[in-house]
């Protein structure tokens, strides 16, 4: 009998799954969010500029996979153990990513962009546009959940590349913080 400790691997050699997971899902959502970043500029009035918002907002991308995104894989995982649906998993997975990120979205980001532009003198994020970043943030949240689902047996024995894309993923969340810290602290 497996004990709750134990974690399961593609091969013997692997990195866990669920952790092979995680780092791909946070890889995509910061390259949902680089994609992304011209219609957060432009629902914010251009009150910033690109570069500084992408890490912002990759920021919280990346704590929300390596935080409540575990919790989804490992709900999703638990939840469908005992099911045989091997071409449905992938969507089985997309759509916790997609209700858990859009749920995140809608509470986290508009919250960041008003902490910014309202001190700012800026005007506060009307309804439409927080709706705007709540589509976008579930097509994110889909989309980063579907490649989670489906890359990890793909690249999980090349551990040195997934663990460079893990700290490539932390390095972005902290300038991120570096960057929201410099700004927060500007405009107070």
């Amino acid at each position: 009998m497996a004990g709750w400790m134990d974690v399961s691997r593609e091969s013997k050699d692997s990195l866990p799954t669920m952790l092979v997971q995680a780092i791909v899902i946070a890889a995509a959502m910061c390259v949902c969010e680089l994609v992304s970043t011209p219609i957060y500029v432009m629902m914010s009035g251009n009150a910033f500029t690109a570069l500084p918002w992408f890490l912002v907002a990759d920021l919280f991308a990346v704590a929300f996979t390596y935080t409540v995104g575990f919790v989804l894989l490992w709900a999703v995982e638990s939840l469908t153990a005992r099911l045989d649906i091997p071409k449905l998993l992938p969507f089985v997975y997309a759509l916790a990513g997609l209700i858990g990120f859009a749920a995140w979205g809608c509470a986290v980001y508009p919250a960041v962009i008003d902490s910014i532009i309202v001190p700012a003198h800026g005007v506060a994020l009307t309804g439409a546009a927080r709706f705007g970043i709540g589509v976008n943030c579930a097509a994110a949240g889909f989309v980063a959940f579907f490649f989670g689902a489906i890359l990890p047996q793909r690249v999980a024995e090349r551990r040195t590349a997934v663990i460079a894309v893990g700290v490539a993923t932390l390095v972005f969340a902290v300038l991120g913080g570096i960057v929201y810290g410099m700004t927060l602290s500007a405009l107070s």
